[in-house]
């Protein structure tokens, strides 16, 4: 599960870019489900036609399935060819990771949680190009620290922490906050999100108990961030203007 969950993960990666979009309470929904629903088609549809080229033993013995069905059907050219598309699509994941991942740091530093230096854009092409270079250099750093099952283990689970933390946020704001405009509604209150948190919990404790490490790790790098968020919220938030420059006064732009 912890591997299919990491195949689909990046269906909120939209959301990064929220704050750029000129109608999101529009676009964004459409952007989340209609991803997320073409993803799945085209999930099943390559599935099917690993089933239908390869034997079911072959497809649990093959750690390169998609090569060894490109074989099967057109031989020892086909499967280079799908060697080489499966690379350009990672690269593509990479590239599309990367840059919506850096849209967190900006306005994060600009509310004074992250670090100063990160907190301006480019005055020409609006692009947090500082947020990027910290994206690209983290990617680095996690890219030499583990195999690549490992990762994607302490990644989902940490990740799926903050799923369960942000569909728990819907049942405390509707208590706490019933005035704030709600311009996404949640089919299905209370029960879709309850359900969604069930599972994840259920999940989060079946990976706990079968990748310790991995977990472990993953809570690690959560917890790492509580210090430092309370140390920067003992600091003012920089001033910065549209342009990405420092300013003297006026609300940061979060």
């Amino acid at each position: 599960m912890i591997a299919a969950l990491w195949t689909y993960d990046g269906w909120y990666g939209t959301t990064f870019s929220a704050g750029e979009m000129r109608d999101p309470r529009r676009n964004l929904p459409w952007a989340l489900v209609w991803g997320t629903v073409i993803v799945m088609v085209l999930y099943a549809l390559v599935n099917i036609v690993y089933f239908l080229a390869l034997p079911l033993d072959a497809i649990a013995a093959s750690s390169r399935v998609a090569e060894a069905a490109a074989a099967a059907l057109f031989g020892p050219g086909g499967a280079k060819a799908m060697s080489f598309a499966v690379l350009v699509s990672t690269f593509g994941c990479l590239s599309a990771t990367i840059l919506y991942s850096s849209r967190i740091y900006l306005p994060m530093a600009r509310d004074g949680v992250f670090f100063r230096g990160l907190a301006r854009a480019n005055p020409r092409f609006r692009t947090p190009g500082r947020s990027l270079w910290a994206q690209s250099l983290w990617a680095v750093a996690l890219a030499l620290s583990g195999t690549y099952e490992q990762l994607y283990t302490y990644v989902i689970f940490a990740s799926l922490l903050f799923h369960v933390a942000t569909a728990a946020a819907v049942y405390v704001l509707r208590r706490r906050r019933p005035e704030l405009e709600r311009p996404y509604l949640v089919p299905g209150y209370p029960w879709v999100p309850g359900l969604f948190i069930l599972a994840s919990v259920l999940l989060l404790g079946n990976t706990l108990i079968e990748r310790p490490v991995e977990s472990l790790i993953g809570l690690v790098l959560i917890a790492a961030g509580l210090p430092a968020y309370a140390w920067w919220r003992r600091r003012p938030a920089p001033q910065v203007l549209e342009d990405g420059s420092r300013g003297a006064s006026g609300a940061s732009g979060g």
